[in-house]
Parts: C-alpha cells; structure tokens; sequence
C-alpha cells in the first residue's frame, strides 16, 4: 500500500477534526463545561471540540482543547460532579493558540492542524448559518 501524499495527509487530519466538531455539535455538551466557557465569554455553539475527554481514566471529568469563534485555542480541564452539572475546580483553562500550526504551507506537511481547524471552524458555522440544525448530517468512522 502506497504512503499518502501531503494533500491526502491534510484531507485526513482535516476530516477527523471535522468528525470530531460535528460530533459534539450534535451532542449535548455537559452543562459544567458550558458553564465555564460561558462565564469566561466563550460560545460553545459557535466553537468546535477539537478533544473533548469525559471521564477519561487518570485526567479531571472534563478535558480537551476548544477552537472559539474569535480563532482562539483553549486547552482546559474541568473537575465536576459526577453527572458534568457541577464544577468542582477548573484545573487548566489556557489560550494555547500560539502553540498552533497555523501556517498554511509547511514543507513535507502542508497545511498545519491549526489551519485546518480554521477551516472547519468557518466552514461549520457558515453552515449552521445557511441550514436548519436537523439537516446537518456526518459520517465518520469513529465514535
């Protein structure tokens, strides 16, 4: 079996965070987790899940890294009750942007994952803007 080239690599990386964006678009999110991004002015309708941890063996309730409307990249993790209704402590909540590929040309890889979140970011809520809810729909091979 043939090496994927960069573009096929690119489309690769750009459909799992797609996958993963849509994921948690069409599942509800726990209420602690959206309590605290709202509380520190982030719109979880209007951001994507690059990770989203509940409940992940040895890491606080609630840990991931969000893309916000404004192209900031926050890592956080979050301590809540054991129904995610409750926050216990917010144990990380980091711009974390500066960390990011956002080139869109990088030799030997193309375009960085930052952009390609970028990317999916306009394109998701350019089509939450355009569709009604119920008639956004995805495949992926995860989840």
């Amino acid at each position: 079996m043939r090496q994927k080239n960069v573009q096929q690599q690119n489309l690769v990386i750009e459909e799992a965070i797609r996958c993963s964006a849509n994921y948690w678009r069409t599942k509800p999110l726990p209420q602690a987790l959206v309590a605290v991004a709202t509380e520190r002015g982030v719109d979880c309708g209007t951001s994507i899940f690059l990770e989203l941890d509940v409940d992940y063996p040895g890491m606080p309730s609630l840990s991931g890294v969000l893309l916000t409307i404004a192209g900031r990249f926050i890592e956080f993790e979050i301590d809540t009750d054991a129904f995610h209704v409750k926050v216990e402590s917010v144990d990380l909540w980091d711009d974390v942007t500066d960390r990011q590929n956002l080139n869109l040309h990088n030799r030997g890889t193309g375009v960085g994952r930052g952009a390609l979140a970028m990317r999916v970011l306009r394109e998701l809520n350019s089509d939450a803007r355009e569709l009604p809810s119920a008639t956004l729909s995805f495949k992926c091979n995860s989840r």
